[in-house]
């Protein structure tokens, strides 16, 4: 069917919009990285101190590496404090680890966490931390094995294991301790993997056209979604996800499959087939609303009149949130989705209470933090909107290669 020109003008206008708003959201985001990386530079030495308390004064061997002195010359070496990195849930984590002239680890400090700040709170309060000193250079540092995990911040917990791990052992060859050689991290391949790679291929063939189980799909994926990706890991999609690509803080992807294997989903998919399998066919948290909605009745309400306000609100407060994660390096700041309250019963008041009332609303409203609240979407919009921007860019330069 034919479209008129009074339909045809204002399309154009909104998509032209669209467009020019998007190049200035990449612009900001990329001036802001800037910005944050140029302020990154930090203080090593209060962390250091805090390490190794019982030290007068401390040298600087090399990048990274400090030699603590007791008295005020260089007669008496209480050994050494190395800064030790690894990969958590939101980024590099880096530790102060002081390490006697044994190789033991007599003290450990956070120089720098990129995690959300609720569930780091969480593995502090559980004494993770403090259980790392005592530990020698010599052992593995495995989580569940060597070292207690905590509950629903596996991630945090083996970022932190392996920063002391590799400050202990930096420390031990300035001692000339023999360091055994670290061995390749085993890869991490179980149930999360699996089920985020099946759940993918379901909602890719479930999208086609004339596929006749459609329904029956994607409530079978929902659900799946819902407890295992849930409930069973926590393992939702967050804008932290996000912050942490445009930050470049790439985790080593023997241990961290599920993080590839999800983002490198969703946008392999969106690329070639336009389409967003998870938000809709296995997103967790809207799997929970559409349970409440069978229950509750809920419908689908248009809001004509609010309609932009509120998804100009919602992108709004996306671009926020990665924007104070991009400024001060730590994609865990990005994440002001509820999500973890509800699958592991952990958050602020606040958080509590605006799950409450999401909920509630789910009873009676379709997916109400999905279509007014959730950044992500937001996300995905935006990679809509480039999509298209640069296939119809390619058209242009290919007309006979024409993309679907």
């Amino acid at each position: 069917m034919a479209v008129t020109g009074n339909g045809t003008k204002p399309r154009q206008n909104k998509r032209k919009i669209e467009r020019i708003l998007a190049l200035l959201t990449l612009s900001l985001v990329a001036v802001v990285w800037v910005i944050g990386a140029a302020r990154a530079e930090q203080d090593l030495m209060g962390a250091v101190k805090e390490a190794l308390p019982a030290a007068d004064h401390f040298t600087r061997v090399e990048n990274g590496v400090y030699a603590a002195w007791a008295g005020a010359g260089e007669d008496e070496r209480l050994g050494y404090v190395a800064i030790g990195a690894a990969n958590g849930y939101g980024g590099p984590v880096e530790l102060a680890v002081a390490v006697d002239l044994d190789g033991q680890i007599t003290g450990v400090s956070v120089v720098s966490d990129k995690e959300t700040p609720a569930w780091f709170e969480r593995v502090e309060n559980k004494g993770f931390i403090d259980q790392l000193s005592g530990k020698s250079y010599q052992d593995a540092f495995e989580v569940g094995e060597d070292v207690d995990g905590v509950t629903g911040a596996t991630y945090t917990s083996r970022g932190l294991a392996e920063a002391a791990l590799d400050g202990s052992r930096l420390a031990a060859k300035h001692l000339g301790l023999e360091v055994p050689a670290q061995e390749s991290p085993s890869i991490k391949f179980g149930v999360p993997e699996i089920a985020v790679l099946a759940l993918f291929a379901v909602g890719f063939f479930g999208h086609r056209r004339g596929f006749k189980y459609k329904k029956q799909a994607r409530w079978g994926s929902m659900l799946a979604g819902l407890i295992v990706l849930g409930f069973l890991y926590n393992a939702p999609l967050t804008l932290a996800y996000f912050a942490k690509l445009v930050l470049g803080y790439w985790p080593q992807w023997q241990t961290n499959l599920y993080w590839y294997l999800l983002l490198g989903g969703i946008l392999f998919v969106f690329t070639v087939d336009n389409k967003n399998p998870y938000c809709e066919w296995f997103c967790p948290f809207g799997a929970a609303q559409e349970c409440l909605g069978l229950i509750g009745g809920a419908k689908t309400y248009p809001l004509r009149r609010h309609r932009d306000w509120l998804t100009w609100t919602k992108r709004g407060l996306a671009l926020a949130a990665i924007l104070l994660g991009v400024f001060f390096r730590n994609p865990g700041l990005a994440s002001f989705e509820i999500f973890g309250t509800l699958f592991s019963f952990v958050g602020s008041t606040l958080q509590f209470v605006v799950l409450a009332l999401v909920l509630i609303a789910a009873l009676f409203v379709k997916r109400p933090w999905c279509h007014y609240l959730c950044p992500v979407d937001s996300v995905v919009e935006l990679i809509r909107v480039i999509r298209q921007w640069v296939k119809e860019l390619w058209e242009k330069i290919n007309p006979r290669k024409r993309i679907a």
